[in-house]
């Protein structure tokens, strides 16, 4: 198991360690689907309402509200599941602080842990400034892509298709999904050393025979039925111009597509850590 942490509510460490929350981080925007997003400076859409993150308009183009929060909770259990419930693969044998940057709704803590996340946000922390000297960095990322090693992936175009087209949008919109091949070497550019990189398949529905893969694969199962519309009703509609109702169709297909177990489609999750200099 992961070394326990605690996770402290002492008023004086927050107002040392995090800046202030600022008002703005409280404003909101509704969108498409009625759901809520952080403020991005695109257009909204004429239909619906959405509310957005704050942080730094035109960032962030997924949702945050409760049933973002609901499918965060359900994939922290499938790293964790992945993971046998550690929550890192760093070396780390003291830990004395934890930045967790992203950190959804902060179910998992047991160290000092900072929680940071998109709204409210702590802004300006940056990873190797912020390092104590030997202190580690991981990052932890699922690919925005699918894959089948007997190329049953083909029986099932629109998933497919809305990978390429979810890649195309956050491409056009400045941050792109399919990047995490370069994270490697763009932290050993930042200054970390001894840079691992480790990739696990994991699938993406329960066909696989093996136990835990199953289980694996029927709780990411789930979570598509969060995640297809989370990533597509913000990125489809606004970058790509797509309408509610051809979203709506082609989010039913690639669900549709997620029950076929004659389909053995995993994704890729990423953890790649690397330690600043002593």
């Amino acid at each position: 198991m992961a070394e326990q942490f605690q996770v402290t509510t002492d008023p004086e460490m927050n107002q040392t360690y995090r800046t202030s929350i600022t008002s703005s981080v409280l404003n909101y925007k509704y969108g498409p689907y009625n759901r809520c997003f952080s403020s991005l400076d695109i257009p909204l859409p004429s239909y619906g309402e959405l509310d957005e993150h704050a942080y730094r308009e035109g960032e962030y183009a997924l949702p945050n509200d409760e049933e973002e929060q609901e499918r965060m909770d359900l994939l922290h259990h499938i790293y964790s599941l992945i993971l046998d419930g550690e929550i890192h693969i760093a070396p780390i044998k003291t830990p004395q602080r934890v930045l967790d940057i992203g950190t959804g709704t902060g179910i998992w803590a047991s160290s000092e842990v900072i929680g940071n996340d998109l709204s409210p946000i702590q802004p300006r922390w940056q990873a190797f400034a912020h390092l104590h000297p030997g202190g580690f960095f991981e990052i932890q990322s699922f690919t925005v892509d699918i894959f089948s090693d007997d190329g049953s992936i083909e029986k099932a175009p629109y998933t497919e298709q809305v990978v390429s087209l979810v890649q195309e949008a956050s491409a056009k919109f400045g941050k792109p999904m399919d990047n995490l091949d370069t994270w490697p070497a763009a932290m050993k550019e930042a200054g970390f050393t001894d840079v691992v990189c480790k990739i696990v398949k994991a699938p993406s529905s329960p066909w696989a025979k093996d136990p835990k893969q199953m289980e694996i694969g029927r709780f990411f199962q789930a979570h598509q039925v969060h995640s297809v519309p989370a990533y597509t009703n913000v990125l489809l509609s606004k970058v790509l111009g797509w309408s509610k109702t051809e979203i709506d169709i082609l989010n039913m297909h690639v669900l549709r597509e997620s029950k076929n177990l004659e389909v053995h489609q995993y994704g890729k999750l990423y953890l790649i850590y690397g330690r600043k200099p002593l």
